[in-house]
C-alpha cells in the first residue's frame, strides 16, 4: 500500500484558488481574516481543527510553490515516498541557506534585530538556543513552511508556533512588540511571519535524533534575486563543508567554510563565468 501523501496549496482569493496546481488540495483562506499572519493563519486553523492521521504526510504550500521548486505534485509525493524521512524539506533558493551558518542568520542580514527577537522570544518560554552558533546544512534550513512531515512533526510545530502566536497576541511588551516589528518586505510583513517559518529548521537542528529529515535538491530549484545567485559552485561547496561539519564534528570543516565565506563576503572570489 502506497503512502498517504496530503499536499495543501493555500487559496487567498478567486485568482489563487483558479491557480492550484493539479495534484494538490485546496486549503480554503479566501477569507483571509488575519492577512498579518500570511501562510501560518489557515496553517494553524488546519492542525488545530483537522483530525491528522499518523502514517500520513501533510504538507502546506503557498501558491507560489511550484514555481519556485520547479516541482509537481507528484515529484514531491515520490520524493516523499522515496526518502523513509519524518521530515522532507522543499527549500528553494540554495545560496541562501549555505552562504549563511543558518536562516537566523541569514534572517539578521536583512532584519537586524531578528535573533535577538528570537532569542528573548526562546528564553521567555524557557527553551534558550544558540542561535548564533548553530550550523544548518540543507537538511535543515527551511524557508516559506515547504515541508511535508508526518503528524508527530507537525505538532512539535505547532507547538513551538503557538508560543510564539501567543506573545504576539499578547499584550504591548518590549518583547511583544520586538516580534511584531514590520520589516521592509512588501506589505511592512512584521518579524513574526519570517520568525514563525524559522521554527522547522530550529527543530531539525536541536533535536537531529528525534527526526529523520531529508532534502529535496535545492541546486535544482530557484536561487534568489540577490548577488549570491552569482556564486552556485561556492554555494554547492558551502553546504557540502557544513553537512561534512554537522556529520564528522571536524573543526576543520567549519574553519574551511567560515574562510570560503568570509572570501565571499570580501568579494574576492571571481565572478561566475
Amino acid at each position: 500500500m502506497e503512502t498517504a501523501v496530503r499536499l495543501f496549496q493555500i487559496a487567498y482569493s478567486p485568482a489563487t484558488l483558479a491557480a492550484v496546481e493539479p495534484g494538490f488540495e485546496v486549503l480554503d483562506n479566501l477569507a483571509n481574516p488575519r492577512p498579518d499572519w500570511y501562510e501560518f493563519w489557515p496553517m494553524r486553523r488546519y492542525l488545530r481543527e483537522q483530525p491528522l492521521d499518523e502514517a500520513t504526510y501533510y504538507g502546506f504550500f503557498s501558491p507560489k510553490f511550484c514555481k519556485k521548486t520547479q516541482l509537481t505534485a507528484e515529484q514531491v509525493r515520490a520524493e516523499v515516498r522515496r526518502s523513509g524521512a519524518d521530515v522532507v524539506l522543499f527549500s528553494p533558493q540554495p545560496d541562501m541557506g549555505a552562504f549563511f551558518l543558518n536562516v537566523f542568520e541569514q534572517g539578521e542580514t536583512f532584519d537586524p534585530g531578528f535573533i535577538d527577537a528570537y532569542s528573548a522570544f526562546l528564553d521567555h518560554i524557557g527553551r534558550p538556543a544558540p542561535l548564533r552558533q548553530l550550523v544548518m546544512d540543507s537538511r535543515q534550513v527551511v524557508f516559506s513552511n515547504y515541508f511535508v512531515a508526518k503528524p508527530a512533526f507537525w505538532r512539535a510545530w505547532l507547538a513551538l508556533n503557538e508560543a510564539l502566536f501567543e506573545v504576539c497576541e499578547g499584550p504591548a511588551t518590549p518583547l511583544q512588540q520586538a516580534l511584531t516589528k514590520p520589516t521592509t518586505y512588501p506589505g511592512n510583513a512584521q518579524r513574526k511571519v519570517f520568525l514563525q517559518e524559522r521554527a522547522a529548521s530550529l527543530l531539525l537542528t536541536l533535536q537531529p535524533t528525534a527526526w529523520r529529515s531529508h532534502a529535496a535538491n535545492p541546486f535544482t530549484m530557484c536561487w534568489s534575486m540577490s548577488r549570491f545567485r552569482e556564486h552556485p559552485m561556492e554555494a554547492v561547496m558551502s553546504d557540502a563543508l557544513k553537512v561534512a561539519y554537522r556529520d564528522q564534528g571536524f573543526p576543520q570543516y567549519l574553519q574551511a567554510y567560515l574562510q570560503l565565506r568570509e572570501r565571499f563576503r570580501n568579494g574576492t572570489l571571481p565572478a561566475a563565468a
